[in-house]
């Protein structure tokens, strides 16, 4: 029998037993985290609105630069609390009703964060300025002096180690009422007095619209590529429900946006006929029924102003897209759309007065399409340039100014940041304006960058916050005049979210109370004068256009090997603009490593046609033809000549023989040869030219050893045994006769 314990002894006994189940469920709970909150936590670093700091209680609270205020850790890593609050509605204030906002605590330590209040304040003194809402974000905002308004009390619950909690936050409307229209900073403090940390955003108490248009430009673009145009399974991957196309054509649909179209992404699914996949033709067919006004961005959406700088007086342009099309992929169908009056519009237009590119037929009777039908992204009411955000200055907008398309100038899109007036917030940011003789539409910076950070984001938290900020500078912008229009631009993407990008451009299509309108409304009006400043160009990318655009002259020449060049020459510069795109810009490591690819595979067409270099030859007569081997590695048939050169007189050297080399295959070439000395050493060099004279590879030199006399031994010896087989034939028939006879006689 098992003795009995005492009362107490068996307490302290099931408490040992209780510590491995309780120290499970707590492993249990951090494991557990929702996978929704552990997002939030990831990215909510990256947010404006949000300040990190550290919970331990020796920590103070630092600033730091950028839209993050935090303080490390005890031992100097990364601070140990994140937290962040966004409001509802793009901050903006509506009378009468609550506002919610949300709040979230991301624990990085190994231990349990106890329950935390919240408390939410807001301040009786707006920020009227943008410097003043850039330095609230930027945490160096020094807030001492202003009337703190205590607008809503919480508490975050428990935060388990390396887990988030959250909370929602509601204000009351009274709290708010007697705030004049303005934008005002908005803080959420958790933990408690001693060692509290801070988030900031903002709040919107909305004004008079004004009677200024808005507009909303949306990109529809595709990740960057070094190749000319998208494979079809790159279009099934992009197009597919859960594809950046996708996304982003599903972001804008239903919306006002005007859409800046890649004329390189609707050309790419065109080409492929017949073959192209099931949901990029349907992609197609969704961006062309959509109603909203578009412009065409460059081929590939290249970069305009490192082509200008570069020297090139206007940008680059593709001349064909032929060398993409199989006509087994167009068999029995009709090229299709109609190319609408502006399609084309941007740097892809053919230049004034040019005749309209018809239609080519392939063997067979198969019509292919043009490149105006594959390029056509709908009706566009306007040519547009849209260099990308900060390279553009005043040299790059008065060039493209002067590219005038049938007597009417371009517009040119920039960003409200190189406006001479754009760091003393002492005028409006006018959107509809001329610098110089130039027509411009200028897009608010500072709302559009917290747009394309919403745009980017999965995080709800993160997006709140982007789009409160944005709420708050289109504010801004209709007060500072509310007869102007407000242009705002959700930028190219870099890896888009789906509901980012449709949270994205709703909230842009609405900001500052207004309903977004077409290109068309928003150039309407008398346009301001404006001064752009000086933006210097990137050396970097300047340098690379260079190289590439040596390396198509290279390939020119080359390629007049050819019967139809720009199955070569039509590719490289398709793929140019495509390593010239904008999205690059955001990715230097991979553009210098696709740059590199693209040099190695120029490197490889160039090799692709040679002389095989031939052993040392040995001549053994006066004349004779000499073989030589020509190699060609291309995918089609090559005419060339073959030039052949002596070193010295003493040979006659046929100088020039026509090659026509099949594709991917050797072809054996002979060169007729004289010798005019008895023996000697001299060298051939051998140069293979296209048929209009241009040098195809290095010359290959050929050494030959010339031993004619060999000639006229061989004919003393030859001759002197043809004699003796026929004395002795004679003497053998001689004998065998006379022998013959004895026996006949006998």
């Amino acid at each position: 029998m098992t003795p009995s314990l005492p009362a107490s002894a068996r307490h302290r006994l099931r408490r040992l037993i209780a510590v491995p189940a309780l120290v499970a469920a707590l492993l249990t709970v951090s494991i557990a985290v929702p996978a929704t909150a552990a997002t939030t936590a990831e990215t909510t670093a990256a947010q404006a609105t949000t300040a990190q700091t550290t919970a331990a209680p020796a920590a103070t609270a630092a600033a730091s630069t950028g839209r993050t205020a935090a303080a490390p850790a005890a031992t100097d890593e990364a601070p140990s609390m994140t937290f962040a609050v966004a409001p509802a509605a793009g901050g903006v204030v509506t009378a009468g009703q609550p506002l919610t906002v949300s709040v979230s605590a991301r624990n990085a330590t190994g231990a349990t964060v106890p329950p935390e209040a919240v408390r939410l304040s807001t301040s009786t003194r707006p920020l009227t300025t943008r410097a003043e809402v850039r330095a609230w974000f930027d945490d160096s905002a020094a807030d001492a002096s202003r009337t703190e308004l205590a607008v809503a009390d919480g508490e975050i619950p428990a935060v388990v180690a390396l887990g988030v909690a959250g909370a929602t936050l509601s204000i009351d409307p009274a709290a708010l009422a007697t705030l004049a229209p303005g934008v005002y900073p908005l803080r959420a403090d958790y933990g408690d007095d001693q060692t509290p940390v801070s988030a900031r955003s903002v709040l919107v108490v909305p004004g008079d619209a004004g009677t200024g248009a808005l507009g909303v430009i949306a990109p529809i673009t595709a990740p960057p590529i070094g190749d000319g145009l998208l494979t079809a399974s790159e279009l099934e991957t992009l197009t597919a429900p859960d594809g950046s196309l996708r996304a982003q054509l599903d972001a804008v649909a239903g919306t006002p946006a005007i859409l800046a179209v890649d004329p390189a992404v609707v050309a790419a699914i065109r080409v492929l006929g017949t073959s192209a996949p099931a949901t990029a033709t349907q992609w197609l067919a969704d961006l062309l029924a959509l109603p909203n006004s578009r412009f065409a961005l460059q081929f590939g959406d290249a970069d305009l102003a490192t082509q200008l700088a570069a020297g090139l007086g206007a940008p680059l342009t593709v001349a064909s897209l032929t060398p993409y099309l199989d006509a087994s992929d167009f068999s029995g169908i009709t090229p299709s759309p109609t190319p609408s009056a502006s399609a084309g519009t941007g740097t892809d237009q053919a230049p004034a007065g040019a005749p309209a590119p018809t239609a080519s037929t392939a063997p067979g009777g198969v019509v292919l399409p043009t490149l105006a039908q594959l390029t056509d992204i709908g009706r566009s009411p306007a040519s547009v340039f849209w260099p990308a955000t900060g390279s553009a200055g005043a040299d790059t907008v008065a060039a493209l100014g002067a590219l005038a398309v049938d007597g009417t100038s371009p517009i040119t899109l920039v960003d409200s940041g190189v406006l001479a007036s754009a760091g003393t917030d002492a005028s409006p940011t006018p959107a509809w304006a001329t610098a110089g003789d130039a027509r411009v539409l200028t897009y608010d910076a500072d709302a559009s960058r917290a747009l394309t950070a919403a745009a980017a984001s999965d995080v709800p938290i993160t997006r709140a916050g982007a789009l409160a900020e944005a709420s708050a500078f289109a504010a801004l912008a209709v007060a500072a005049d509310p007869a102007s229009p407000v242009l705002v631009a959700v930028d190219r993407p870099g890896e888009p979210s789906a509901a980012g990008a449709r949270a994205a451009v709703l909230a842009g299509a609405h900001l500052a109370g207004r309903t977004a309108t077409d290109l068309s409304s928003l150039t309407a009006g008398v346009p301001a004068a404006v001064s752009l400043t000086e933006v210097p160009a990137d050396a970097d990318r300047v340098e690379a256009l260079r190289s590439l655009l040596a390396g198509e002259d290279e390939l020119a020449d080359f390629a007049t090997i050819l019967a139809d060049p720009t199955v070569i020459t039509a590719r490289e510069r398709a793929s140019i603009l495509q390593l010239l795109g904008n999205g690059w810009r955001a990715v230097p490591t991979q553009a210098s490593a696709a740059l590199a690819a693209h040099r190695t595979q120029t490197q490889k067409t160039l090799d692709a046609v040679a002389v095989v270099p031939p052993s040392e030859i040995t001549l053994a007569a006066t004349s004779a033809p000499l073989t030589f081997s020509v190699r060609n590695d291309l995918p089609w048939p090559v005419s060339l000549r073959l030039i052949a050169t002596p070193n010295d007189p003493r040979l006659i050297v046929q100088n020039t023989t026509t090659v026509d080399a099949g594709p991917a295959q050797s072809t054996r070439v002979q060169v007729p040869v004289q010798a005019r000395v008895g023996s000697g050493e001299s060298t051939l060099a051998l140069q293979l030219r296209s048929p209009s004279m241009v040098a195809i590879g290095e010359t290959v030199p050929v050494h030959v050893t010339v031993r004619a006399e060999w000639e006229s031994v061989g004919l003393v010896v030859m001759s002197t045994l043809v004699l003796a087989m026929i004395v002795i034939g004679v003497m053998r028939t001689v004998r065998k006769l006379r022998r013959r006879k004895r026996e006949t006689d006998a």
